[in-house]
């Protein structure tokens, strides 16, 4: 099964932004904040919360050909600083390719190593690295680094003591918690195929997505209608609407609800009034007050309806309209004058103040003068009106003129226009917007309806405010202003105003029953609760946005359970990786020769994306393990846990081991040691222990299976823990090596020689002594003898036993005589005073130690 291509074919039918994920995941392998920020923008957006996203979604071409495991990590060294456990300062633990062997006694530092291991690279547990807390002071900080190599690189790379490294975190470690996690509890797949590990990257997603939408999501619980509700009246439809709400309300539901016709706004108030006026004890009286009301606000309706008919913008136009044609005629009664009078006359004959006389003279004439005669009267003897004297003929025709000018048409249409215009003007002026019933009425009008009051005088201001400046244009003989007040009328309100009166007075007369005053009541309740709904619209409108928006998130929080990934990776690392990994930890016990108790790895199934396994006895799966295998059991079943665990990898990274044959027995020991060599053929290994048989077991392995093997000592000296050296103790050296001890060690004591220091020569020199007399035991075991029988091993090897058929009396001469003059500097071997010899002096010890290495050489050149 190619597990990337599975992975496609499975999320096409997942949500666009896991899709999306899943490419990021694939080229980039992590996802950074700003990736999930962008991942939760695209859920949203799949449920309208944000605007379109572009995408990607993982596709064919974003899966890489090349699924082969990366190249492998190798651990180079260790270097302590300062601020770990008691460890010295400035200490360098170094590795090596193949086997790496630290031996250390118990005490000596190992752990603190182990430690910082842990807090880089890959282990189940990890421990917080304490400083040095018993040395009296402040701990100091950790300052540690741990250089690597990464397949051929030329050069190391370094983990700096913090953060995650993606590379050194690939080498893994078994310690004593590791195995105790293998026995008793479930444990993941940590090795898997290449893609595998998506589903556990994912999950990671889909929690890091849900915690920001949730967050989102919380922001928009608080719920404000409950406020609304608590102002609309129980039982109404208003307020079973509002019970009822939810994400999917239509909001034009709620507007058309909350919408109050001017109609029903009116009868709204009409009931609220008729309910109180069925309350009073006196209904006739009442109905006889509102008679009275309803004339004087009908009567005040007919004071504004002739209100708005004189400042009507008809009215307005008539007077200037007449003002104009008076103008005209004007001009035309002086063409009229000029051409009616000769020259000669005097100033303003025919003028509006000449006829006024004129008209004057006409009425004397007729009412005393000359009364039956018409005016005017030019006869014989005949006398004018004015001067009172006799009229000649030239007088008397001048009268006649005068008349007839009057007389004329355009002076008769001229008098027209100018009475017309008179009265037109003399409306504007004599017009009285307020009167005192007026007020009065004003006053009644906003005991019950105060803003009806204040809109009908602020009308009245501004009509009167039209009427002044119509008249200041008339006096002024100016233009009428395009920017006066307009005219603004209210007289539909106060006849409603009269209607809704006139109702309540049908109301009192014919609305007496409980009946009727509870449909009244309810009818007002509706009306009040729509009003209220009305007020509060945005509120609600709002609510309904928002839990829209809630259920969206709702919706975007769906998308990021993990059951679906959880199964399908079930499935797939039971397919890829499981039956490998219940098939090698069954290899495994072979390996270590663990066969007399049934054990087997067993599926716990998966959650949250990853899939479990657990150690079980075969025939008791319910009985816990470590009940019933000893503590050497059980380390030996870890390691196989371990190692099977391992198998599932491509990732032939290095692997640390801490004291792994901790609580075994001899058999356990060789067994462990020698997969343990095996495994170093392919991989880096590294054990960390203070077991010197298990350090010489190990040792044999690695010669026998051809493994490169590296030491490492760890002690505690005066400076403190760990201080390490590449020489192994000298116990466990061979027979070379401590031939090459001693000659180092004769250099120390050559020149507290040279220098004088006897005293101290002598017992460097007996020490000395000491070790050559156990390095000619060494020699007897590994050369003499051949190694057909060793201290510490079990095992007779006779199939060397035929080198040994060469060994001559001199052989055994030379070790019976060494043996007998190191004997003598032992340290407990008292000499009498008399027989006490001098100490050897450096020449001679120099000597005793050439013999050995010249005798083992010997030997090994005749058997070559």
């Amino acid at each position: 099964m190619n597990v990337l291509r599975e992975i496609l074919d499975w999320s096409h039918d997942r949500p666009v932004w896991q899709r999306e994920a899943l490419r990021r995941l694939v080229l980039n392998s992590e996802l950074s904040d700003e990736d999930i920020r962008a991942l939760t923008e695209i859920c949203k957006s799949a449920h309208g919360l944000a605007e379109q996203q572009e995408i990607a979604p993982l596709a064919k071409e974003h899966i890489p050909d090349n699924t082969a495991g990366a190249a492998p990590v190798s651990l180079v060294s260790i270097f302590h600083h300062r601020g770990v456990n008691a460890l010295a300062e400035d200490q360098t633990l170094k590795f090596a390719v193949g086997l790496t062997v630290v031996y250390g006694d118990n005490g000596a530092g190992k752990t603190g190593y182990i430690r910082i291991l842990k807090s880089a690279c890959r282990a189940r547990g990890q421990e917080t690295i304490l400083g040095n807390i018993v040395s009296g002071t402040a701990p100091l900080a950790p300052v540690v680094a741990i250089k690597y190599k990464i397949g051929l690189e030329p050069g190391p790379r370094e983990w700096a003591g913090s953060g995650d490294d993606e590379f050194v975190s690939r080498v893994s470690v078994f310690d004593t918690h590791c195995a105790a996690v293998y026995l008793t509890e479930k444990t993941d797949v940590a090795f898997r195929p290449f893609g595998l590990d998506l589903f556990d990257k994912l999950v990671k997603a889909c929690k890091a997505v849900r915690a920001k939408l949730e967050i989102e999501q919380g922001a928009l619980a608080s719920n404000a209608l409950t406020v609304v509700q608590a102002q609309i009246p129980e039982g109404t439809a208003v307020a079973k609407f509002l019970m009822n709400i939810s994400s999917l309300t239509r909001p034009d539901a709620v507007l058309v609800l909350g919408s109050l016709a001017p109609e029903e706004e009116a009868r709204l108030a009409l009931l609220e009034k008729s309910l109180l006026d069925l309350q009073v004890n006196d209904p006739e009286r009442l109905i006889r007050q509102l008679i009275l009301r309803a004339g004087r606000v009908r009567a005040f309706t007919q004071h504004l309806k002739d209100m708005d008919a004189a400042l009507s913008v008809d009215a307005v136009a008539a007077v200037f309209n007449a003002r104009t044609e008076g103008r005209r005629k004007s001009e035309e009664a002086k063409r009229l004058r000029e051409a009616t009078f000769p020259e000669g006359m005097l100033a303003g004959t025919g003028s509006e103040a000449w006829k006024a006389l004129w008209e004057t003279a006409r009425q004397f004439s007729k009412e005393l003068a000359y009364p039956d005669k018409a005016f005017p009267v030019v006869e014989d003897g005949a006398h004018c009106v004015l001067c009172q004297q006799d009229l000649d003929h030239a007088a008397a025709h001048r009268l006649k003129q005068f008349e007839a000018f009057v007389a004329s048409t355009t002076e008769r249409e001229l008098q027209r226009i100018r009475e017309n215009f008179a009265r037109l003007r003399k409306t504007f002026v004599e017009l009285r917007t307020t009167t005192e019933a007026v007020v009065e009425t004003l006053k009644e009008i906003r005991i019950d309806h105060e803003p009806v009051a204040d809109a009908i005088a602020a009308v009245l201001a501004a009509n009167e405010s039209r009427r002044r400046s119509v008249v200041a244009a008339l006096v002024d003989d100016k233009d009428f202003a395009a920017d006066s007040p307009i005219l603004v009328s209210v007289v539909r309100e106060t006849e409603s105003l009269a209607g809704e009166i006139e109702a309540r007075i049908k109301t009192l007369r014919t609305s007496a029953t409980d009946e009727t005053r509870k449909r009244m009541t309810a009818e007002a309740q509706e009306l009040r609760a729509r009003k209220l709904l009305a007020i509060n619209m945005k509120t609600v409108l709002d609510d309904i946005e928002r839990r829209k928006k809630y259920a969206a998130y709702g919706l975007c929080i769906d998308e990021t359970k993990t059951q679906a990934i959880t199964q399908k990776s079930s499935a797939v690392t039971k397919t890829v990786v499981s039956q490998r990994l219940k098939q090698s930890f069954r290899d495994e016990l072979v390996n270590l020769s663990f066969s007399h108790i049934e054990v087997e790895l067993k599926e716990l199934g998966g959650t949250d994306g990853v899939f479990y396994h657990k150690l079980v006895l075969t025939r008791a799966p319910g009985v816990d393990l470590p009940k019933v295998v000893s503590e050497g059991e059980q380390r030996c079943l870890s390691i196989a846990a371990f190692f099977a665990e391992l198998s599932t990898a491509d990732d032939p990274s290095g692997i640390v081991f801490d004291d792994p044959v901790s609580s075994l027995d001899y058999q356990w020991r060789q067994s462990v040691a020698r997969r343990l060599v095996l495994e170093a053929k392919t991989r880096q290994v590294i054990v960390f222990t203070h077991d010197v048989v298990f350090l010489l077991l190990l040792k044999q392995f690695a010669e026998e299976l051809g493994v490169d093997q590296f030491d490492q000592h760890v002690r505690f000296l005066s400076k403190g823990a760990g201080v390490c050296a590449e020489e192994l103790p000298w116990v466990a050296l061979p027979i070379k090596k401590k031939v090459g001890h001693l000659k180092s060690g004769w250099q120390t004591a050559d020149k507290l020689s040279r220098d004088g220091h006897q005293d101290a020569y002598e017992k460097e020199a007996k020490y000395l002594y000491g070790l050559l007399r156990e390095a000619w035991e060494r020699a007897l075991e590994e050369v003499l003898l051949g190694g057909v029988v060793e201290r510490y091993r079990p095992s007779i090897q006779t199939q060397q036993v035929a080198n040994i058929a060469d060994i001559t009396p001199e052989d055994c001469k030379a070790v019976e005589t060494a043996m007998t003059k190191c004997s003598k500097w032992l340290p407990g071997h008292d000499q009498a005073a008399a027989a006490r010899a001098p100490v050897p002096g450096p020449a001679e010890l120099k000597a005793d130690i050439e013999a050995l290495e010249n005798w083992v050489a010997v030997i090994r050149d005749r058997r070559k």
